[in-house]
């Protein structure tokens, strides 16, 4: 497997070898689709094959990760964990959670005045408040809050134990009964910081926090990675942020602070956070998953064996330039217009497919939108000046792993309005 941002070097198979991959990696037969096309056709047409995880020795068995909604294989436990999500983060639902959103949301904009170099912190914390209050109703404390610090610690795990390739016991199993093997002392560290992860905050039935924990996890660093990538954007491209702020100026005016009722009537704000997820996706390459019929597939005449690992390659979609128009730009324009020029909703590819497509994703986007909406209505994000006088703009290098991380420290640069 390639090292480092695999979902470049993917992207670079894609355009050698066309848009579904096969390689074969020690003992792993491993698919990679690098267009929406194809994912569309296995994961959400052939979805009752696809749906399952492939199994990670590390991260499931021996950390015990396969007890999360994210790496649970496919099956009537699923089915009723995601029955329990459904019923909570409904759109319905979320319409009466909102305040509660706008509420921490709100909080966030004010400790950003207070303390703009510890920006990362407060998007972790605001993330961490809006999740536990939903899941667990815990009222985070002000300041290094324990459960906060539990998930940071938790997911950057995460994002190194679920990296496909990265553990050869992955690959081996057999190997998981060596006694010596140098990967069970971090294991038995990891396994110790999940279950605490998971049964710190609420003493629930199993199924409950288990339930609670995947929105937890994913809700939390999906918003961190998302919001970070917003202010990286606005000092890159100060044009989009005055255009935002003048529509929010002129729909909502400046005697009060946007809402999530005003989402409908800001449409440019809409087109900016659907560009957000687009031009930097949080989980470049998702969560894989795998062919689990009793039999091989066949698709447009290739050969898929069974128990194949099937890899989206979602930054590649994202950036295929026969869906988007200029990919590399942060360009909120290209969804708005008339139907037949808005290109896709990036929605439809950054929170997965099929039956794993993200459970949360409305509590996802209502937290992301109102972060966007609050924050430039209330300051002009800006890079700040050397003694040169000249910008120093953050430089774009994303962290690597199954969650990608982007702008970690704000301390740089200047904000105000």
């Amino acid at each position: 497997m390639p090292k480092g941002e695999g979902w470049k070097e993917f992207s670079n198979w894609g355009d050698e070898y066309g848009d579904v991959v096969y390689a074969r990696v020690l003992n792993q037969d491993i698919v990679i689709l690098n267009s929406y096309e194809a994912a569309v056709d296995l994961l959400e047409r052939r979805s009752a094959i696809y749906s399952s995880r492939p199994r990670l020795v590390l991260a499931g068995d021996l950390v015990g990760w396969n007890l999360s909604l994210g790496f649970m294989p496919y099956g009537n436990h699923l089915k009723e964990t995601r029955k329990l999500l459904h019923e909570g983060m409904s759109t319905k639902a979320m319409e009466e959670l909102c305040p509660l959103v706008e509420r921490e949301v709100l909080k966030f904009v004010q400790r950003l005045s207070d303390t703009p170099e510890e920006f990362i912190q407060h998007i972790r914390q605001t993330a961490g408040a809006i999740v536990l209050k939903l899941t667990y109703g815990y009222e985070v404390k002000d300041n290094n809050d324990r459960f906060v610090q539990l998930a940071d610690r938790t997911m950057d795990m995460f994002s190194v134990v679920s990296t496909p390739g990265a553990f050869l016991v992955d690959s081996f199993p057999l190997l998981n009964y060596i006694p010596w093997a140098p990967f069970k002392s971090k294991a038995k560290a990891w396994s110790k910081l999940l279950w605490e992860f998971v049964e710190l905050p609420m003493g629930f039935a199993k199924q409950q926090m288990w339930a609670a924990h995947s929105i937890y996890a994913g809700g939390s660093d999906t918003t961190v990675s998302a919001i970070s990538s917003f202010f990286a954007a606005m000092i890159h491209y100060p044009s989009v942020q005055a255009a935002a702020q003048e529509e929010i100026d002129r729909v909502v005016g400046t005697e009060r602070l946007p809402t999530y009722t005003d989402r409908s009537s800001l449409p440019y704000i809409e087109a900016l956070y659907k560009e957000v997820l687009r031009w930097q996706p949080i989980g470049p390459l998702g969560v894989p998953h795998n062919l689990s019929s009793k039999e091989d597939d066949i698709y447009r005449g290739m050969h898929i064996p069974k128990n194949s690992t099937i890899i989206a390659n979602i930054w590649r979609m994202a950036r295929d330039p026969n869906t988007y128009r200029d990919p590399t730009a942060f360009n909120p324009q290209r969804f708005l217009g008339s139907p037949e020029k808005v290109e896709k909703n990036p929605e439809d590819i950054v929170f997965g497919f099929g039956r794993r497509r993200c459970p949360g994703i409305n509590v996802a986007s209502s937290s992301v939108w109102l972060s966007i909406a609050l924050t430039l209505a209330t300051y002009n994000i800006t890079a700040a000046t050397g003694l040169d006088n000249e910008p120093r703009l953050p430089n774009l290098h994303y962290s690597e792993g199954t969650i990608r991380y982007g702008l970690t420290s704000f301390e740089s640069y200047g904000i105000g309005r």
